[in-house]
C-alpha cells in the first residue's frame, strides 16, 4: 500500500533535486577556473620560470674550455703548452651510487673518499667538480661505471718543459687556466683565449648527448708568445746562479741579462726558485722575480754612474789626480772608509781600486741638479715599463732632499735603491754608447694560424751621455777587471767590462754589521757588447765582497755563453781550442718529449721544436713505437733520440678520419685518446701496447672497443 505524504508536493521535491544541481555545477564551475586559472599561471605568468626548471631535467650547460696560447724562447722554443687531461663532474640530483664513485675515486686517483663524498653532499646546484686534470687513463673505471649524473670532460693542462727553468719569468695558471704569476699573468686576456659553452640533452638514464638544434658557443683559443728569452742562455745563468748562491752560503741571488742594443732580455732568474708544476705554499716567496721588484742599496757597482755624469760634464778626466787620505775622511759628522787605503792616485785608479772616498768627493763636485738629471736619465727612481708585473720604482732622493752628506754618500752607491733591472739597464747603456734603451720581454704575439698580432721594436728612450764618454767608461771597466777589485772575472781572449760592488743592508733602521749585498755589474764582448749583465747575492756567508762572491758567478756565465754563442763566436773573440780543457760540463736537464703514437712527421716536428735531433728506424712514414731515451727522462741535447717506426700502421692524426681506428701497437694512453676523440667507448683489458683489438655492440647498439694489452 502507497502511503503518500500529503505535506510533500510534486514541485518541492522538484525544487531540492533542482538546488542539488546547482550545488554540483557551482563546485564543478569553480574547480574548472581553478584549473583555468593555474594553467595560465604556469603557461603565461610563470612560463619562463617551468621552462627553467624543465630545461634543468633535460638540458644540462657544459663548459668548454679554450686552448692556452703557447709561449716560446726568442728561437721559437717551447717553453710552455698544453696537456689533455679530464675532468671530472657531478650533478648530485641524478646520481644514484656517490658511495662506489668515491671508493673508485680513492683507489684509482687517490682522492680521499670522504673528501669527494662532502663534495656532492654540500653542492647546491646540479654541477660540481669532483677531479680536475687527471689523465685520460685514469678514468677508465669511472667510465665504465656509466653512473647516472656523472659528467666526463676533456680539459687542457698546462705543462712547462724546461720545468724550474724560467719558471719566475713565465710564471704559472690555476686549475682553470688562469694566469697568477710572471708572464702567464701579465698577458693573461692574450694567452687565455675565451671558454665556450654547450647544451646537450639528458636522456632518460641520466646520460649527456649532443643534439644539433641546442645552443653551442665554441671556445676562442688564445694566442701565443714568443719572448726575448734565450732559453739556452737562461739555463747556463740559472745553473751557475744556484751553484754560486750555495758556495757563498747566500739567502738568495739574482741575475739578470740584456741585449744593449736593443734592451731584450735575455735572462732573468732568481734562486732559490719554485718548480711550475708543484707549487707549495712554502715557495710562494720564490715565486716573486727579484730583479723588478726588489730594492737595495747598490754600492759600489753605482760608481760609474758618478764617473758618467762627471766626466760627460767634463768635471774629470781619468789622469786626475785624487787624495785617497789613506783610507779614512772626516767632515762635519761623516766618515766615509775605504777597505784598502789609497794616496794620491788618478781618477782611474780611483775607479780600478774602488775607492768610496774620491768618488764622494767627485759626487761633491757635481751641481745637485745636475747630478740628479743624470741619475734620473740613467732610469733610477723611474720604472723602466717593462712587460712583467711588479716593477718597483727605487728610490731616488730629490736635491730638495740633500743634505752635507747625500751626494758624498750617493756618489758611492749608497742613500739611494735600486732595482737590479734599473743597474743593469745603466750598464747597458754604457754599452750601447750613451743610448737608453726600454726593456723588454715579448717579443712577439701570434695566433692559431700563425698570423703576426704583435712585433715589438727596440724603443731609445734617451741618449744620456755622448758616444765617446761611452768609450772612456768602457776603458775604465776594462780596468777593474784587468787590474782592480774585478780580477776574478777574467776570462782569457774575452774581454769583459765591469764593476765589484758591495754594500750592507739596513735592518730595524740601521746598517748591519753583518747583512750584506756582494755584486758585479758588466757587459761583455767589450769592443762590441752583446749582453750587460749583473749578479747580486743577499746575505752571502763565505765573504761579503762582490768580487769574491758574484764576480765567479758573472765569469763564469760570460765563459760559458761565448763558447756556445755564435755571435760571440763569429767576432773571432775567443780561442775556442783552450775551452775544451776548462770544465764547461752543464748539466744535461732537457726534458726529452714524448713522441711514441705520433707519426714520423709530428715527431720530427716536436723533437726539432725542443731543440733534439731525430734517429729513424725506418725512411718511410710511420708512427712511432718505441724511443730511446724515453720520455720525460733527462738528457744532453747532442744525444739524438732515437725512434722505432711501424710502417703499417697508420698516423694518430689519420686514425682519427676512420670510423673503426687501427690501435694494434699504439700506447695505452694515446689509444684511448684517439678513441675519446671519435667519442666511441672501450674497455681496456691489461696495461701497455695495444696487442689486440676487436669491436662489440652494446645494449644500446653503441660501438664498444674491447682493447687487450700486454
Amino acid at each position: 500500500m502507497n502511503i503518500e505524504n500529503p505535506n510533500i508536493s510534486p514541485m518541492n521535491i522538484r525544487e531540492k533535486k533542482f538546488w542539488k544541481f546547482w550545488l554540483v555545477m557551482f563546485i564543478f564551475t569553480l574547480g574548472l577556473f581553478a584549473v583555468i586559472y593555474r594553467l595560465f599561471s604556469i603557461q603565461i605568468i610563470n612560463a619562463d620560470k617551468y621552462k627553467n626548471i624543465a630545461k634543468k631535467q633535460h638540458e644540462s650547460k657544459v663548459p668548454l674550455s679554450s686552448q692556452r696560447g703557447k709561449i716560446y724562447d726568442r728561437y721559437g722554443r717551447l717553453i710552455a703548452s698544453n696537456l689533455e687531461t679530464v675532468s671530472i663532474a657531478v650533478d648530485p640530483n641524478l646520481i644514484k651510487n656517490p658511495i662506489k664513485l668515491a671508493q673508485i675515486m680513492q683507489d684509482d686517483l687517490e682522492i680521499p673518499r670522504d673528501k669527494t663524498l662532502k663534495k656532492i653532499k654540500s653542492a647546491k646546484g646540479s654541477f660540481v667538480w669532483i677531479a680536475r686534470g687527471i689523465f685520460p687513463e685514469k678514468v677508465q673505471r669511472i667510465k665504465d661505471l656509466r653512473e647516472k649524473g656523472v659528467i666526463i670532460l676533456n680539459e687542457p693542462r698546462r705543462i712547462y718543459h724546461y720545468g724550474l727553468v724560467c719558471s719566475q719569468v713565465v710564471g704559472f695558471t690555476d686549475i682553470d687556466n688562469n694566469g697568477l704569476s710572471g708572464i702567464e699573468l701579465k698577458l693573461d686576456s692574450i694567452l687565455k683565449g675565451k671558454s665556450g659553452y654547450m647544451i646537450m640533452n639528458r636522456d632518460g638514464i641520466g646520460r649527456l648527448r649532443p643534439a644539433a638544434d641546442l645552443p653551442l658557443i665554441p671556445p676562442i683559443d688564445g694566442n701565443s708568445v714568443k719572448l726575448t728569452i734565450d732559453i739556452e742562455f737562461q739555463r747556463i745563468v740559472e745553473y751557475e746562479l744556484k751553484k754560486g748562491v750555495e758556495s757563498a752560503d747566500a739567502e738568495a741571488g739574482t741575475v739578470i741579462a740584456i741585449e744593449p742594443s736593443s734592451g731584450e732580455i735575455l735572462a732573468m732568474a732568481t734562486y732559490p726558485t719554485f718548480d711550475p708544476h708543484q707549487r707549495t705554499d712554502k715557495n710562494q716567496g720564490n715565486m716573486r722575480m727579484r730583479a723588478l721588484t726588489d730594492t737595495y742599496e747598490p754600492g759600489s757597482t753605482f760608481k760609474i754612474i758618478t764617473a758618467a755624469a762627471a766626466m760627460e760634464e767634463k768635471l774629470v778626466t781619468e789622469d786626475d789626480k785624487f787624495n785617497g787620505y789613506g783610507g779614512t775622511m772626516k767632515f762635519k759628522s761623516f766618515t766615509i772608509r775605504d777597505v784598502h787605503g789609497l794616496g794620491v792616485v788618478t781618477f782611474r785608479e780611483a775607479m780600478e781600486h774602488s775607492s768610496n772616498i774620491i768618488m764622494s768627493n767627485v759626487a761633491n763636485m757635481i751641481p745637485d741638479y745636475t747630478f740628479y738629471k743624470y741619475l734620473r736619465d740613467f732610469g733610477f727612481g723611474i720604472r723602466s715599463g717593462i712587460d712583467f708585473p711588479g716593477e718597483a720604482p727605487g728610490r731616488l732622493p730629490k736635491p730638495e732632499e740633500y743634505n752635507a752628506g747625500s751626494k758624498r754618500y750617493m756618489g758611492h752607491g749608497y742613500g739611494l735603491t735600486v732595482t737590479p733591472l734599473q743597474l743593469t739597464n745603466a750598464y747597458s747603456t754604457i754599452a750601447n754608447n750613451g743610448v737608453l734603451m726600454k726593456p723588454y720581454l715579448v717579443k712577439s704575439i701570434f695566433n692559431l694560424q700563425g698570423n703576426s698580432i704583435y712585433e715589438a721594436k727596440p724603443e731609445q728612450v734617451r741618449r744620456v751621455i755622448s758616444e765617446s764618454t761611452a768609450q772612456r767608461l768602457n776603458d775604465l771597466l776594462k780596468g777593474v777587471v784587468n787590474k782592480g777589485t774585478g780580477k776574478t772575472v777574467r776570462v782569457d781572449n774575452l774581454q769583459v767590462c765591469g764593476k765589484t760592488g758591495t754594500s750592507q743592508q739596513v735592518v730595524d733602521g740601521v746598517y748591519s754589521k753583518s747583512n750584506y749585498n756582494a755584486s758585479f755589474a758588466g757587459f761583455f764582448p767589450a769592443e762590441n757588447p752583446k749582453v750587460a749583465m749583473i749578479v747580486v747575492l743577499d746575505r752571502p756567508r763565505s765573504s761579503i765582497y762582490g768580487g769574491a762572491v758574484s764576480g765567479p758567478i758573472f765569469r763564469n756565465i760570460a765563459l760559458r755563453w761565448a763558447s756556445v754563442s755564435d755571435e760571440i763566436k763569429s767576432g773571432n773573440l775567443l780561442e775556442f781550442a783552450k775551452i775544451d780543457t776548462l770544465k764547461l760540463d752543464v748539466p744535461d736537464e732537457f726534458t726529452i718529449p714524448n713522441l711514441i703514437g705520433k707519426s714520423k712527421k709530428e715527431a720530427m716536428n716536436i723533437a726539432s721544436i725542443a731543440g733534439f735531433k731525430i734517429i729513424a728506424s725506418d725512411k718511410s712514414d710511420g708512427i712511432v713505437l718505441y724511443q730511446t731515451p724515453m720520455s720525460n727522462t733527462k738528457s744532453s741535447k747532442n744525444i739524438p733520440i732515437e725512434i722505432k717506426l711501424d710502417t703499417d700502421k697508420i698516423s694518430t692524426s689519420d686514425t682519427t678520419n676512420s670510423e673503426k681506428p687501427n690501435l694494434i701497437g699504439l700506447p695505452l694512453r694515446y689509444a684511448l685518446s684517439i678513441l675519446n676523440s671519435k667519442s666511441l667507448k672501450s674497455k681496456v683489458i691489461g696495461r701497455g701496447l695495444v696487442r689486440r683489438q676487436y669491436w662489440e655492440k652494446s645494449k644500446t647498439d653503441s660501438l664498444i672497443c674491447i682493447i687487450e694489452c700486454y
